[in-house]
């Protein structure tokens, strides 16, 4: 089964910080993660810029095995629009960016 990695990289509303947190580390890593049986997800936090004007600071990367990533896909959204996923109003959605990136080539290790 293809390994994939659901990248989103968010940051939350002026005033807002602790709510963002709280709901995207206790409500809304978990439901994705129990809902759509990934693998797993962790969050982190920017702590240079190299790069590029992104004004997110922060970034999830979920683990994903599937074999149709639109699938997926398809499934996440359809549970947005029902309802069936808590929605936070403290995350900045002006600037949120999320990409479903399926393994392309073998991973480099140390020699």
């Amino acid at each position: 089964m293809p390994s994939c990695k659901l990248v989103a990289l968010t940051r939350p509303l002026p005033g807002r910080e602790a709510d963002y947190h709280d709901w995207y580390q206790n409500v809304h890593l978990p439901e994705l993660v129990n809902t759509f049986k990934m693998k797993g997800a962790q969050r982190y936090k920017l702590v240079a810029k190299l790069m590029g004007a992104d004004e997110n600071e922060f970034l999830a990367i979920y683990d994903i095995e599937c074999d149709d990533p639109a699938a997926l896909l398809g499934e996440m959204g359809q549970a947005a629009a029902s309802g069936k996923m808590t929605q936070s109003d403290a995350s900045d959605m002006g600037t949120t960016y999320t990409a479903l990136f399926q393994e392309y080539a073998p991973r480099v290790v140390p020699a």
